[in-house]
């Protein structure tokens, strides 16, 4: 470093060290105090120390507690033991450069803020040490107590602002893991009761026991087999929507026939369809069809799909489900005869709880995920979901996967 970098008054090299080391000037009556600062220099040259010295001792705004460390192994040694505010780096000590001090004392989750001081030109040097943990860069040739201290607190508040975010990224990624263990304790706990529910009114229905059973208790244990499949779509819905749900979709994959994911699709929706004078008609392929997927999930994701069709498809309409061969694959195509949808209506109903106004006639329920749904599992196949739909025309939702020889 060279003392030309600042005005000396007049002094000469050796005058302005003399005066560096003199205690008397900067007593405490020439600085405007506002707190203290420790602060640990590692220098191994003693001029450059004095200078920097000089510099933290006229700082306006701080009263500067100070150390001195000329090697890498007593920088480290020495921030163990004592918090520092500040740590000024030189970029080479010795035979060795600073980067090690950084990379130990400027741990982001450290309080201690480290400045780099070097008298090498180029942007190399600021990047490695950068990279390590300083904070900011000083060039020694431009070193005055105005530019370090302004230094000092541009570092100091990036550094905080680095903590807070930090801490924010710490408390979003902890309420993630609360909301994944919610999802799962959420979906055991609904789903257990749920299936006996589902199973003794399936018991009913089918009149397991051979009972008398009146025909008024029929129609009541369809009707509460009908909600709880309803409610079982509404919660596979959401558990699906969890970030972590389907990212082990490709490690649970087997070849499966596509026209008995249909079937089991279409037996699960037919109440609905049924209840509304809705004809739900199937047209598969000539051949049997084979694809590479997780049956469970492509049953909800054609599940899903149904269930949009019945709800805005009106009294007594018509739904299409069709299976054909492509060049590249297969496709399940599900066509109603619905209200039908614009552009901008289309990238509503894909955005999560996004949900289309319906016409007055026809009464919706549900939770805006039943299409965000499907596209998560198709993008978890390496598919996709084709849509196609004009306002009065009704609405045809495709599923394309890529084939896969049986």
């Amino acid at each position: 470093m060279h003392l030309e970098g600042w005005d000396l008054g007049g002094l000469s090299s050796s005058e302005a060290l003399s005066e560096v080391t003199s205690v008397d000037i900067f007593s405490e009556e020439q600085l405007p105090l506002e707190k203290t600062l420790r602060v640990l220099v590692l220098e191994d040259d003693e001029t450059d120390f004095l200078i920097t010295k000089k510099a933290l001792l006229y700082l306006d705004s701080y009263r500067v507690d100070l150390d001195w460390v000329t090697s890498v192994s007593d920088a480290v040694i020495a921030a163990r033991k004592t918090h520092y505010d500040v740590v000024l780096v030189d970029f080479w000590v010795g035979m060795e450069t600073g980067v090690a001090a950084i990379n130990a004392i400027g741990d982001i989750n450290s309080n201690s803020v480290v400045i780099l001081l070097t008298g090498m030109p180029g942007e190399d040097v600021q990047k490695i040490a950068l990279k390590a943990g300083a904070r900011h860069c000083i060039n020694k040739n431009q070193l005055t107590p105005v530019l370090l201290e302004a230094t000092i607190r541009s570092a100091r508040h990036t550094h905080r602002l680095e903590q807070q975010l930090q801490q924010t990224i710490d408390n979003l990624k902890k309420a993630n893991e609360a909301k994944d263990r919610f999802y799962a304790t959420m979906g055991h706990d609904l789903r257990t009761p749920l299936n006996a529910i589902l199973g003794y009114s399936e018991m009913i229905l089918g009149n397991s026991l051979n009972l008398q059973v009146p025909e008024e208790y029929q129609k009541f244990a369809t009707k509460i087999h009908t909600g709880g499949l309803h409610l079982l779509e509404v919660i596979n819905n959401l558990m699906l929507q969890n970030g972590n749900a389907l990212e082990t979709v490709k490690q649970q994959l087997e070849d499966v026939y596509l026209d008995e994911v249909i079937a089991r699709a279409v037996e699960l929706v037919q109440f609905f369809a049924s209840d509304k004078g809705i004809e739900l008609a199937v047209q598969l392929h000539k051949e049997r069809l084979c694809a590479h997927c997780h049956r469970s999930l492509m049953t909800q994701a054609l599940v899903n799909l149904l269930s949009n069709a019945i709800k805005y498809t009106p009294a007594d309409g018509r739904i299409d489900v069709s299976l054909a061969a492509t060049s590249d694959g297969y496709c399940i195509a599900v066509r109603d005869n619905g209200p039908g949808m614009s552009p901008e209506e289309i990238e509503l109903a894909r955005k999560p709880y996004g949900r289309v106004l319906p016409s007055a006639e026809l009464t919706q329920e549900g939770t805006g995920l039943g299409l965000p749904i499907v596209e998560k599992i198709m993008d978890g196949h390496g598919g996709a979901v084709l849509i196609e739909s004009t306002p009065g025309e009704g609405t045809c939702v495709s599923l394309r996967l890529c084939r896969v020889r049986a």
